[in-house]
């Protein structure tokens, strides 16, 4: 089994790969995500001396990421999958990028 992994930039071309996906009999989960510059000057650390002072003058909003989460049971879907989010992308170079990793256990599915 493996877990394919899609993170895009932008959410603007999730309702076209959710489409294709569906349409083409895969299901999964779909995450916001935050990068993780994002995630520490939002947080409630104090900053360092330096860095603190920074932060205050310069604007780093970025609007969350969608990630896309499906469990697939062969490469061959893997590959499936990479197919219909770079058609519904248009590819997906400057816009997310996608990888699977092995599931060595999976429950319920």
């Amino acid at each position: 089994m493996q877990l394919f992994v899609t993170v895009l930039v932008k959410g603007e071309y999730m309702p076209k790969i959710l489409k294709k996906l569906s349409d083409n009999n895969f299901h999964g989960s779909v995450l916001t995500t935050m990068s993780i510059k994002d995630a520490l000057l939002n947080s409630n650390i104090d900053e360092g001396p330096v860095f603190g002072g920074i932060s205050r003058v310069v604007n780093y909003t970025q609007d969350s990421r969608p990630m896309l989460f499906i469990v697939v049971k062969d490469d061959e879907e893997v590959k499936t999958l990479g197919k219909l989010v770079n058609e519904a992308t248009n590819g997906i170079a400057d816009k997310g990028f996608m990888y699977s990793v092995p599931v060595n256990f999976a429950e319920g599915i």
